[in-house]
């Protein structure tokens, strides 16, 4: 996508249309050349999005298992225990998007 900032394609600011905030992150794109994000798009660029998201299901299903199966195949689960497989699912998935975010971030 282009820069929608009211001049040339630059990376001073975001490349979604319509924003103008400063750019925080770059991504190498295949498409074409690099896109350049601010903070809060970065957060829901869909291929980070999307890689984070297959790392927490995998991550977080082993994870879950190891720690959470002889309560569930008991039976006994509780809001507790519901509350901690979300969390087991949020951890890897939080760290994959910061790993990404950091690798790209633009210096």
């Amino acid at each position: 996508m282009a820069v929608r900032c009211g001049r040339m394609a630059t990376h001073a600011c975001c490349g979604v249309a319509g924003c103008g905030r400063a750019t925080r992150y770059r991504f190498p794109s295949v498409v074409s050349a690099e896109e350049w994000r601010c903070g809060l798009h970065g957060l829901v660029y869909w291929p980070v999005c999307r890689r984070a998201i297959g790392v927490a299901l995998v991550v977080g299903t082993i994870l879950m298992l190891i720690n959470q199966a002889d309560v569930l195949l008991t039976g006994q689960a509780s809001a507790l225990v519901v509350a901690k497989i979300g969390l087991t699912y949020l951890v890897p998935f939080s760290v994959s998007m910061y790993s990404a975010l950091a690798a790209n971030r633009f210096k």
